[in-house]
């Protein structure tokens, strides 16, 4: 569940990159999922508020992880270490542009 619903992986073994692609849907409001990595814990969780959708994503220190909005699901969004705070369609409308919010570098 934490690597579909959540979106919650790892992109490379060892989780030295996380992939982070949350799947919201068939009813669901919000999803969160979190994980102890060699690297510390690294966690995503999602709110749909309507046709908005609010991402927020840990990345733990010396990892990196490709985002994948579900507003745009092809284009992946490169962040570092930390927290960080993304606002986007809910990917159950076409289009939408992302915008993230915050960003705490670790």
């Amino acid at each position: 569940m934490h690597r579909t619903v959540a979106g919650l992986a790892p992109a490379v073994p060892g989780y030295r990159r996380l992939l982070v692609r949350p799947r919201p849907g068939g009813g669901l409001t919000h999803a969160r999922a979190g994980l102890a990595t060699p690297y510390g814990r690294a966690a995503a969780g999602w709110k749909r508020d309507g046709e908005q959708l609010t991402l927020v994503v840990v990345v733990p220190s010396n990892t990196t992880a490709a985002v994948h909005l579900p507003s745009d699901p092809d284009e992946a969004i490169e962040v570092g270490a930390g927290r960080h705070v993304f606002h986007c369609g809910s990917g159950q409308a076409a289009g939408g542009s992302a915008i993230m919010t915050s960003s705490t570098q670790v």
